[in-house]
């Protein structure tokens, strides 16, 4: 995978810390390309053959119109709907996991801290998404650990 993610700080006397804006693209290994920026409260996917925008709570749009009646055929991926509640009560009664369990929210992060690095270091960076390292970017690889800010007793400061 590959990301090159530009963004602006804001002023490092500002109470906040985070990014004010940014826009970065992805590259999968197989040729998916995700955008990903600041823009306004949706997420919007892009194909080929068009595109649909979800934003919260209930507007979604696609062009071409059509595809919102399209119906989802019994050999594709369903999703319940159900609200996030809902999902985690159904797994602690069945014991099961949740639609968005650990690994996935995992992997969700990881594209967020993907694009920090990327603006922090300034350069495209090739990511190893089974070792979870850059390629050939040490710069880059620092960022994958940070020291303790507030270590625990006993853990390194001496009490």
């Amino acid at each position: 995978m590959e990301v090159e993610a530009r963004g602006t700080y804001p002023p490092a006397e500002s109470f906040w810390n985070v990014l004010v804006d940014f826009e970065a693209e992805y590259r999968y290994a197989n040729g998916v390309r995700l955008y990903y920026k600041t823009d306004r409260p949706y997420v919007r996917f892009e194909g080929s053959d068009g595109w649909i925008l979800a934003e919260y709570p209930k507007i979604l749009q696609a062009d071409p119109a059509t595809v919102l009646d399209s119906k989802i055929r019994e050999d594709e991926i369903h999703f319940p709907f159900k609200t996030d509640k809902q999902d985690f009560t159904d797994a602690v009664k069945t014991r099961g996991r949740t639609l968005e369990d650990a690994e996935v929210a995992h992997r969700a992060m990881s594209i967020c801290h993907l694009t920090n690095i990327a603006i922090q270091v300034g350069q495209r960076l090739e990511w190893d998404p089974a070792k979870e390292r850059f390629i050939k970017n040490d710069a880059a690889n620092t960022f994958l650990s940070a020291p303790i800010l507030h270590p625990q007793p006993g853990k390194g400061d001496n009490s």
